[in-house]
């Protein structure tokens, strides 16, 4: 946004160099919102598995903001009609309707043209009733009325007050017109306020749109918070980039975290405050605009780090505009490599629109060759400079460490090498520590695969080690936490990362025709360890051998093969692709192929593993970018790598790689300090709850009343300590409470729970389907999620409902040990509510070391009637947060201990 008094000065550049084309192009496309009518979708966006999606291709329908009820296939060109497309279609037009006010309101008033303003101040209208008229209920993050999360109706708010502030300031809005808008402002700062996501990508555009609210109404006192809270602009701009400019979850969170800070910051001088004033500020901004630059892939996509989206282009306009916006932003001081970075990424060609929800302009409008500045939005108009300036050295990526990220990036004749050794990257984090990247002869041989949809079942592949090019052990996906880079440095045509997580080392030293990688797992007990490898193109084996049927332990893969070799020889994968060839020499182990997932978007793929079992475990292989590698041998503390022209032998120590060929020698060195450990998003909850599990003599009759039960010792849920709310707060005890009572002998521990509440909302034994993303149905009818351990026993979870005839549906809540199996008990529904009493199986009672404890939890969900997702959840070991995205998990952190009474 601009200032009133900068509104003049904008008139003035928008006849200028590359402003007056954009202006050009932006009244053209205006020309069908003057004609047409627009449609204006009157329910809420709605998310599921099947809306928005092909019955047929199970990829995106493409998004035509003149097509509500028929959603084209963009590959197969299939047409899916029904409510659940039209609910995801709704999520994409209130969006794009909210960015096309913005955009006629900004042409009229650059061109001091009324016949836009009369459009833009006609969408803003319909709005005035129906924004009201949407529930804020069922949401899935945080309180909303015209969509399901709180971060859309931020990006949606930016773009309505944007439309709303210009067109007054020009007069074009009547006092009716300002006070309805006044109330959707202020009702939208009420349900954004509330939801404060601390330090998170999507905070900054609630942030963003609180200061946009504060600047409409002139509130100093909202526009302090927003703008110079911990959690507001100052705060997510100080703190939310590390010193390397990176944000923590990754490049796709990095982009959408700066697109929101970047409007934000637009709205804060509005309000009379320019945070970039500070020269610290600006220099933490100019590093965060130019961090995506140092871990580019060479085609100009970003890695697909984390829960990031697979192969998306840095020359997306959303985040040209951003650079563009920065550049503009930060004056004419030390932008030669923004300006130079620009400049290259409007060199790539063009891709078709994706459906990004803080970018639309592009909706609906035919795919072109390149992408310029004049293709660019309503919000460029009103901030870019008239001409990029000019750069006397071109763009050119070179080798980098974020330190505070973790990623180690080696460049070199066209070659891409990074390896994964930093932070895990919180809720958005994958278990992919060690796991590498590789780009050469302009094929992209080894990539994260990031993550498709949060709403189907494959979001599990992609979160899980085995989907990765990332060791794991013992056949599980590696735990969450933190690898750390050893060592990195480049010298010439070579290059080395070595990198740690726990006990497993990687270590990888680059040269102009081939890269070797070695991995070790020392730890002095028996493993088993294995390697992923994820090659792209057609693969086949040179080495002579045979397949024969094998296993791996895991839902998504099929087809399980391992190789045989006819002689006691290393194995040789090729790889084609675009062209080129790949030779992959793997040394140690059995090598193990399957099918699994293919990278988002993409059919299945075979995929190839290497498997060694043992103690102090250890892979090599050797990739060979020119096909000039004959033999790699290894030894003790080195690898000898043998082509026509000669022998390398690398040598490697905890510090240092030697590399030795034709009678010189390289020493690579650069040890890495070890850095303080970074400072967490959230606080550890404080709190522990404590009570007392009572032994009784005789097992009680579990049949929904409490005959038999020792109710000496009850837990108390009743008030908002204990409350994980959704859109309301607690209502009180008499509306929704509960207590339990915890029995045990050396068999089981006996939960008998009360829940009051004025309806129960019970469902069959196997409840019908919803489909609305991957958090299982049963957690939104009326029930009990229960967690135990015994000191260092297995921890055992059940999600535990009453069924209509008075029976209990029970089911393992996952990660707990036990089988699905009924469970002993039985449920009645009162005048008041609902009892509940259960045996839950706990073998490690008949023998209990000495002072052992039961750790314990026991939460209620809450469902109502008329909602679809449940209300709110009650915690015995304490609540006082939202129940969004909680699903059936429970950290062990977060629950109480019960002292065993004999």
């Amino acid at each position: 946004m601009v200032t009133v008094e900068e509104l003049e000065g904008r008139r003035n550049l928008a006849s200028q160099g590359d402003l007056a084309d954009l202006l050009n192009r932006l009244t053209d496309q205006a020309g069908p919102l003057l004609a047409r009518t627009i449609p204006i979708p009157t329910t809420k966006a709605t998310l599921s598995i099947h809306g928005g999606v092909c019955p047929a291709c199970r990829i995106p329908l493409a998004f035509d903001p003149w097509s509500p009820s028929e959603h084209q296939c963009p590959r197969c060109h299939g047409i899916a009609r029904g409510t659940l497309h039209d609910g995801h279609w709704a999520r994409a037009q209130h969006l794009w309707l909210a960015e096309r006010a913005a955009h006629l309101a900004t042409v009229g008033v650059i061109r001091d043209d009324e016949s836009f303003g009369i459009k833009g101040r006609e969408l803003l209208r319909h709005y005035y009733q129906l924004y009201f008229d949407l529930p804020n209920k069922d949401n899935v993050l945080g309180p909303s009325r015209l969509f399901f999360s709180t971060y859309l109706e931020s990006i949606w708010v930016v773009s309505y007050l944007a439309a709303a502030f210009l067109l007054r300031e020009r007069g074009w809005l009547d006092q009716a017109d300002v006070e309805a808008i006044n109330a959707i402002a202020d009702e939208a700062a009420t349900l954004i306020g509330e939801f404060n996501e601390g330090m998170s990508n999507r905070q900054t555009w609630n942030s963003a749109a609180l200061t946009a609210i504060a600047a409409w109404f002139g509130d100093e006192e909202l526009a302090e918070t927003a703008i110079e809270s911990r959690t507001g602009l100052l705060g997510h701009l100080t703190d939310g980039f590390d010193d390397d400019g990176m944000w923590t979850e990754g490049e796709n969170y990095h982009l959408f975290a700066l697109r929101g800070l970047l409007m934000g910051l637009g709205w804060a001088r509005v309000c009379g405050v320019d945070l970039l004033a500070d020269p610290l500020l600006a220099k933490q901004l100019s590093q965060a605009l130019l961090a995506p630059a140092k871990t580019a892939l060479p085609d100009f996509t970003f890695p697909a780090r984390k829960d990031s989206r697979y192969g998306v282009s840095l020359a997306h306009p959303a985040y040209l505009e951003c650079f563009e916006n920065g550049l503009a932003c930060l004056g004419d001081e030390d932008t030669d490599a923004l300006a130079g970075w620009l400049g290259r990424l409007y060199q790539c060609p063009s891709i078709s629109a994706q459906t990004y929800d803080a970018y639309l302009h592009d909706a609906g409008e035919p795919d072109r060759a390149q992408t310029t500045r004049a293709d660019l939005s309503w919000w460029m108009l009103l901030t870019m400079k008239p001409a990029l300036p000019k750069v006397e050295e071109p763009f050119q990526p070179s080798s980098a460490l974020l330190a505070a990220q973790g990623t180690a990036i080696l460049r070199s004749g066209g070659q891409y090498l990074s390896i994964e050794c930093g932070a895990y990257g919180g809720d958005h984090g994958h278990p992919d520590r060690l796991g590498i990247t590789v780009h050469a002869g302009g094929v992209p041989w080894l990539l994260d695969p990031g993550t498709g949809s949060y709403l189907t079942r494959d979001l599990f592949w992609y979160r899980s080690t085995l989907a990765h090019n990332a060791p794991r052990c013992d056949g599980v996906s590696q735990a969450p936490g933190a690898a750390r880079c050893l060592a990195f440095e480049e010298r010439g045509d070579w290059g080395w990362i070595a990198a740690e997580f726990g006990e497993l080392k990687r270590t990888v030293v680059q040269g102009a025709r081939w890269v070797v990688d070695l991995l070790e797992l020392r730890d002095g007990k028996p493993h088993r360890l294995e390697l992923p490898w994820h090659l792209t193109g057609e693969v086949a084996i040179e080495t002579a051998g045979r397949w024969e049927p094998d296993q791996l332990e895991d839902e998504f893969t099929s087809l399980v093969e391992r190789f045989i070799p006819s002689d006691p020889a290393d194995v040789v994968l090729r790889a084609t692709a675009q062209g080129q060839t790949l030779r992959v020499h793997l040394v140690g182990g059995t090598v193990v192929r399957a099918t699994g997932p293919g990278r988002p978007g993409e059919p299945p793929q075979v995929f190839h593993l290497v498997r060694i079992d043992g103690i102090d475990c250890r892979l090599v292989a050797v990739l060979d970018f020119e096909g000039t590698v004959t033999r790699v041998e290894v030894g003790p503390g080195q690898i000898v790598v043998t082509e026509n022209t000669g022998a390398t032998t690398i040598r490697l120590t905890g510090s240092e790689a030697t590399v030795s060929a034709a009678g010189k020698t390289i020493q690579l060195a650069g040890a890495i300090p070890v850095r303080p450990p970074a400072r967490p998003m959230l606080a550890d909850r404080p709190i522990r709850s404590e009570g007392e599990a009572l032994r009784i003599e005789q097992v009680p009759r579990l049949d929904g009343s409490f005959d038999g039960f020792d109710g000496g010792s009850p837990l108390v849920l009743e008030d908002e300590t204990h409350y994980y709310r959704s859109e309301e707060p607690y209502q009180g005890l008499e509306a929704f409470s509960a207590t339990g009572y915890v029995n045990w002998d050396s068999h089981s521990v006996y939960l008998a729970i009360e829940v009051s509440k004025p309806d129960v909302v019970l469902g069959d034994p196997i409840p019908t389907p919803l489909e609305l993303d991957n958090e299982p149905d049963d957690i939104h009818l009326d029930g009990v999620q229960v967690y135990y351990r015994i000191s260092d026993g297995p921890p055992r979870g059940f999600l535990i409902r009453p069924v209509e005839d008075g029976s209990l549906a029970a089911r393992p809540i996952p990660g707990s040990p036990n089988e699905p199996a009924a469970l002993q008990g039985a449920a009645t529904v009162t005048d008041t509510g609902y009892r509940l009493t259960v045996a839950l199986p706990c073998p490690e009672l008949d023998h209990l070391p000495e002072g052992a404890t039961l750790a314990f939890d026991i939460l209620v969900n809450e469902a109502q009637p008329g909602r679809v997702r449940r209300a709110g959840q009650l915690a015995w070991g304490g609540g006082n947060g939202w129940v969004y995205l909680r699903g059936d998990r429970r950290p062990e952190s977060q629950w109480g201990a019960l002292e065993l009474i004999p």
